[in-house]
């Protein structure tokens, strides 16, 4: 505009004679009115607006605007900017031609974090956009409900599942086994330990699964032997042992552990019925017996019973034990539990 001016000023003529007859009034008037009328359509002209665009629940407004900053220009588009909502640019920014202000809603969400909830509104499109806001740093093995990717919705429930594995190594004992050997020096009913027995030790490696601190899978990834257990040893007596003198010189002598029994309604150690094992009929004199000690239908002489034939067996009566038959209920509660001498009188 000055060069127009400055241009124009020079294109002025100027009258010789009016200048030494000192009469120059009309020359400033004449310019006077040049330059305002160069600059009256500039001074006639307003502040110019600036183009904009409003993206904001769903919607996009486009208009110009003539006000300076984006927070204005929300105002100006009647967008109310809520706790929690985000603003891009920022409400300070000043607007340029061309501005595009996108205004995302906070959506009110409910998160878990291994087991620590709260309530947030957060400006987040997708349940991934909200840990990313929240700065929630996300293991390898950690388990996100719903998916990252999943589109937020309000009351929408986040879950984020701690996730660990860890491994250990367990000793535990090997138990040992208990084995009789049989030993012809010894007389029967005498047992001897020949060795007591030493457990093995078992080293397993177990992998372990937690879930927010509770181990919810285990497993053995790994077990090996460090050392085999040692058995037990015991020397069991296979000797008869022979009465010297008596009524029953010569005869196999054995210690046995005795009970006593009725076999009628108010039975007391041994089985309900009238027929044994073998099919003999349950009385006085007929004894119960562990085949593997005593063959049954082995005539017997029991020290404070009297004779008796092993006519029977019970699931008690293992080893070197004896149930006695008695023909009533008080006998048998009288005789009770006792060591008991028996004498092997005949074998079938």
């Amino acid at each position: 505009m000055a060069s127009v001016l400055r241009a124009s000023v020079r294109d002025i003529p100027v009258l010789k004679d009016a200048r030494r007859s000192g009469s120059i009034r009309p020359t400033y008037v004449t310019l006077g009115l040049l330059v305002t009328g160069l600059l009256a359509p500039f001074m006639s002209i307003p502040h110019l607006g600036q183009a904009v665009s409003v993206s904001a629940d769903g919607r996009t407004q486009s208009f110009t605007s003539h006000k300076r900053t984006v927070q204005e220009v929300l105002g100006e588009a009647q967008i109310v900017v809520g706790t929690g909502d985000r603003v891009i640019p920022p409400p300070s920014t000043p607007i340029w031609s061309g501005i595009r202000i996108t205004v995302t809603r906070a959506i009110p969400v409910t998160i878990s974090i291994a087991g620590d909830q709260r309530e947030v509104r957060l400006p987040a499109a997708t349940v991934g956009e909200v840990l990313i806001l929240l700065e929630v740093a996300v293991g390898p093995m950690d388990r996100i409900s719903p998916d990252p990717s999943t589109m937020l919705t309000p009351g929408m429930r986040i879950t984020v599942e701690r996730r660990e594995s860890r491994e250990w190594v367990e000793r535990g004992p090997i138990p040992f086994a208990t084995k009789a050997v049989f030993d012809r020096d010894m007389f029967k009913g005498q047992q001897v330990v020949r060795a007591s027995g030493q457990p093995g030790v078992r080293e397993r490696t177990v992998h372990v699964e937690y879930a927010d601190g509770r181990i919810v899978a285990m497993q053995t990834a790994e077990e090996a032997i460090l050392s085999l257990p040692t058995p037990r040893i015991i020397a069991v007596g296979t000797r008869p042992v022979i009465a010297t003198a008596g009524p029953f010189a010569g005869k196999e002598i054995m210690s046995l552990e005795a009970t006593a029994y009725y076999p009628g309604p108010n039975n007391f150690g041994g089985p309900v019925g009238t027929r044994t094992a073998i099919g003999m009929v349950a009385r006085r004199g007929v004894v119960a017996v562990d085949p593997a000690v005593i063959r049954l239908g082995t005539r017997l002489h029991v020290d404070g019973y009297g004779d008796a034939v092993a006519g029977d067996t019970g699931g008690a009566i293992r080893g070197y034990r004896i149930d006695l038959c008695f023909n009533t209920y008080e006998e048998a509660i009288q005789f009770g539990r006792r060591p008991v001498t028996v004498y092997i009188l005949g074998r079938p």
